[in-house]
């Protein structure tokens, strides 16, 4: 008897399991798991970035204005920020990557040559970085 219900009990249980369905794990919330596509900005400081930003504003605006860079605002839009008429990068950055927070990370630290000009790196750890972006974030057309 003891045996016939502890089989009972491990079918109940595989059943059960398998009524569960197969769904990854990634899809599942994980408590402390950043936001998709904010690796950066989920940990950043607006207002720190607002100070950090003032390197940039001899090339870059915080509006849709063209500096010598384009301006920021709308960067993380789905149309980007405002660029020059003759300019025309896709939806995408100057290097042809996707406007993501790791990307748009890796352009300001290893800089590089768009239609517009040259953007030379940055020199800005992770914790700088992440109050960037957030602050970038907060940066509407």
């Amino acid at each position: 008897m003891l045996r016939r219900n502890f089989i009972s009990l491990w079918i109940a249980l595989l059943l059960g399991l398998s009524a569960c369905g197969a769904q990854p794990a990634a899809e599942a919330p994980i408590a402390g798991a950043l936001p998709p596509d904010r690796p950066y900005s989920a940990r950043g400081d607006a207002d720190r970035g607002a100070r950090l930003f003032s390197a940039c504003v001899s090339c870059h605006a915080t509006t849709t204005e063209h500096v010598f860079g384009p301006g920021l605002a709308g960067l993380f839009d789905p149309a980007g920020p405002a660029l020059p008429a003759n300019v025309d990068y896709g939806g995408k950055l100057p290097n042809g990557k996707e406007r993501t927070e790791a990307n748009i990370a890796a352009w300001i630290r290893e800089g590089g040559q768009g239609q517009i000009g040259f953007m030379p790196p940055q020199r800005f750890n992770d914790q700088q970085l992440a109050d960037l972006m957030a602050y970038l974030r907060t940066l509407s057309p």
